[in-house]
């Protein structure tokens, strides 16, 4: 029964995944749009002090600035897996690929991100 409610659940996301690809090609603005930022559109008060608020935003920023630098199949992979927590049976049947692809695709972007992120630390940059 679990097997068929993923099988179930991958499918939709399918669905999904492909109704709101089309309708983005389909609608997308030609020119360029402000990308939602939780931190500046959060309703939530921080507690912490502004010096963390900025430390906290700097690392998303530098998170965010890593994942987009990925080809779009290690990033699809990677956010479906750290971000939302997919198994890789989920994943594979979301995308429509072996489970065996699905590994390399997530150990290629973790390398990937290793590089980049060992790299500013080593060039010295700071986000």
């Amino acid at each position: 029964m679990a097997f068929v409610a993923a099988t179930a659940r991958a499918w939709l996301l399918t669905i999904v995944r492909n109704s709101c690809s089309t309708w983005l090609e389909q609608n997308r603005r030609q020119e360029p749009t402000t990308a939602f930022d939780e931190e500046i559109h959060s309703a939530e008060e921080h507690s912490q002090s502004p010096e963390a608020l900025v430390l906290e935003s700097a690392d998303a920023r530098l998170v965010r600035d890593a994942l987009e630098e990925l080809p779009p199949e290690f990033r699809k992979a990677i956010v479906l897996r750290e971000l939302e927590g997919m198994s890789y049976k989920e994943i594979a049947g979301l995308c429509a690929i072996p489970v065996g692809t699905v590994v390399s695709r997530l150990a290629r972007a973790r390398q990937r991100l290793e590089r980049y992120f060992t790299g500013s630390l080593e060039q010295g940059a700071l986000p």
